[in-house]
């Protein structure tokens, strides 16, 4: 999981209208929309699920500690979508039992290596990663239309979001190809699977019009790589466009720090599949 700074995330809470209001505009879903998506019978599901759990984000000190805002953001976001969440006052084991003592039946919480939701009735835990992938496939799929037998280059496709954009794409019936710096892991993982691998990323961006770009890395897509009929997501943190890239496709790309995917979290915690 890439650590975030507190400047990527101090000021997502004031801004949840803003990035509501602009991914209508681009998918024609709300972000609670979006992450329902993600699940089978998703909309009736979801609306039981808002007004049936809370959820405890839970502060966890261990590691490098914990994120100057990054609690208050999920919990910002939970709220935002309808879902009845509070942030505990203690920490850790302490903040943990808090919660539970205080009714929760859903936990979010993160260290340096995962951030999950974890639902105590169900023994049900959901990574940040996966919820991620499905969300934001959910997301490019509402902006891009259907993707069944589209072409999609997942850049990054060996890391764990990548890899699960991968398997979430193929479900939708997306020509799949990838590409990763580790070309040994990527060609292990494709094994029994219909995806291609790319192994010269400048010419592959020239080819595909639509991307998910799960890599860390930054700069890698650039305006030459840009057509009119370019979608991208991108929840890779930074973000891989070039400045020039950015304003050129700004209006058909998904991309944010936390919203997706702890929307997305929720869901998959909370209801039955």
């Amino acid at each position: 999981m890439t650590r975030l700074k507190k400047e990527d995330i101090m000021d997502v809470i004031q801004k949840l209208p803003a990035y509501e209001a602009d991914l209508v505009r681009k998918t024609g879903l709300s972000l609670k929309e979006i992450a329902s998506r993600s699940i089978e019978g998703s909309e009736e599901k979801v609306r039981a699920a808002i007004g049936s759990h809370t959820v405890a984000v839970v502060p966890i000190t261990s590691g490098q500690g914990v994120i100057e805002n990054f609690v208050e953001a999920v919990e910002g976001i939970l709220i935002h979508i309808g879902v009845n969440a509070f942030k505990t006052r203690d920490s850790d084991i302490a903040g943990l039992a808090e919660g539970i003592k205080k009714g929760a039946d859903i936990a979010f919480l993160a260290d340096d290596n995962r951030f999950i939701a974890l639902n105590f009735p169900l023994m049900r835990i959901i990574d940040n990663v996966e919820a991620t992938a499905k969300g934001y496939v959910s997301a490019l799929e509402a902006m891009a239309g259907d993707l069944s037998q589209r072409q999609v280059l997942v850049i990054g496709g060996a890391g764990r979001v990548g890899w699960n954009a991968v398997l979430s794409l193929k479900k939708k019936g997306a020509k799949v190809a990838a590409f990763d710096p580790n070309q040994d892991r990527m060609e292990l993982l494709v094994k029994e699977h219909e995806i291609t691998v790319e192994r010269n990323l400048e010419e592959a961006l020239s080819r595909y019009t639509v991307f998910f770009d799960a890599s860390p890395a930054a700069n890698i897509i650039q305006a030459r790589h840009i057509k009119p009929e370019t979608f991208i997501a991108a929840p890779g943190i930074p973000l891989g466009l070039s400045e020039e890239a950015y304003f050129l496709v700004k209006g058909r790309l998904i991309h944010d720090v936390l919203e997706i995917g702890v929307a997305t979290m929720f869901v998959h915690a909370s209801c039955v599949q």
